[in-house]
């Protein structure tokens, strides 16, 4: 009896855990989308006002970044470009890019959103780096608002989804 009661605890703890992992993923995706709108905000405000070459200003937004993951991204790019293989900004945003993705619980969507945001930087005019950084920083308020939402909406329902599940086997297998 005792190794029944500890087994079903031991099943419900796992389904816990899961949904819990499940919702620390929504949640991080929500952190990690207002991270980056913060550091394309920090980005453009390097770039636009006071004019710093786009290696350095890319290291100080990475200090001013308080989400881990986001902040190494922004490491990534500049360590890529000073590295000889690329050629201009947007190849080594892309390759962080690619570097990155499975660090970060974005979508599809998102990353597309970011590879956009780099067409164009470091080559194009002060203005028109400043519009796609611009451009890049509304699209990702808005996923960011609809991740905020869809978290609303799922954490009860990840939270209710552990719990049955757990009891759902509990039940079956006694």
């Amino acid at each position: 009896m005792l190794a029944k009661c500890v087994g079903a605890l031991c099943i419900l703890s796992a389904s816990l855990w899961w949904s819990n992992l499940q919702i620390a993923k929504l949640k991080a995706r929500v952190r990690q989308l207002e991270a980056f709108r913060l550091g394309l905000r920090l980005l453009a405000a390097e770039v636009g006002y006071t004019a710093t070459p786009l290696p350095r200003a890319l290291k100080q937004v990475a200090k001013q970044l308080g989400v881990e993951s986001v902040s190494a991204f922004f490491q990534a790019v500049c360590r890529n470009l000073q590295e000889e293989k690329f050629s201009d900004a947007t190849g080594a945003w892309l390759a962080a890019i690619e570097a990155k993705r499975e660090n970060l619980q974005l979508t599809a969507n998102d990353w597309m959103i970011l590879s956009r945001a780099a067409a164009g930087l470091g080559g194009l005019g002060r203005d028109d780096q400043l519009k796609q950084l611009a451009a890049a920083e509304t699209q990702l308020a808005a996923q960011a608002a609809e991740a905020a939402a869809a978290f609303a909406g799922s954490e009860k329902m990840w939270r209710y989804l552990g719990i049955l599940s757990g009891l759902a086997v509990v039940i079956l297998l006694l």
